[in-house]
């Protein structure tokens, strides 16, 4: 059996309750409300970066190219564009944290009645700011490398099925995909 775990450091989360959220910078948005491959985050003195590359890895019995989301601290020189001719844009948050969801999903896949690969991964975070939320989640079609941003309320409902993790396996294969939500305060 093939483990896996993607999800991202809940410890790292637990410092930002309380500081500012000051801006998110990513590319504009033109006829939906997603990014390819990057945003910045800017909160309290640091920068951090959510990122959804395409990395070779074993997906599934197979090596593909997955876009795997990651998070990190980084320097606001580290915050471009993925496009030639793309343009970065400011949007201010400028209030304080008070609590983040991490939406993490635990997949496994069945082959013949044998639990074949183990896989854990962030879907997403939320963060709840002046009694609004915003999320940022990882698309959840596994080739792209769109990150879905989203304002306003009750926002973990307009994350993707995670059914859809379960369909198009062979008939020998069983796909199964459960979501944890960690509130961090």
């Amino acid at each position: 059996m093939k483990k896996t775990d993607m999800r991202f450091d809940s410890n790292l989360f637990k410092t930002f309750v309380g500081k500012i959220f000051n801006k998110y910078r990513c590319d504009e948005f033109v006829y939906t409300s997603s990014v390819t491959q990057i945003v910045g985050l800017y909160i309290g003195d640091e920068v951090f970066k959510m990122t959804n590359i395409l990395e070779s890895i074993d997906y599934y019995g197979v090596t593909e190219d997955i876009a795997v989301c990651k998070f990190n601290c980084c320097e606001e020189s580290d915050i471009k564009s993925a496009f030639v001719e793309g343009h970065l844009t400011d949007t201010p948050v400028n209030g304080i944290i008070n609590q983040i969801k991490m939406v993490n999903e635990h997949q496994q896949v069945f082959v013949n009645d044998t639990l074949e690969y183990d896989v854990w991964l962030t879907r997403g975070i939320i963060f709840f700011v002046n009694g609004r939320e915003i999320s940022f989640e990882k698309d959840i079609v596994p080739f792209s490398e769109e990150l879905n941003i989203r304002k306003g309320y009750e926002l973990i409902d307009s994350f993707g099925e995670k059914e859809d993790f379960t369909e198009g396996w062979d008939e020998d294969t069983r796909a199964q995909v459960e979501r944890e939500v960690i509130t961090i305060e």
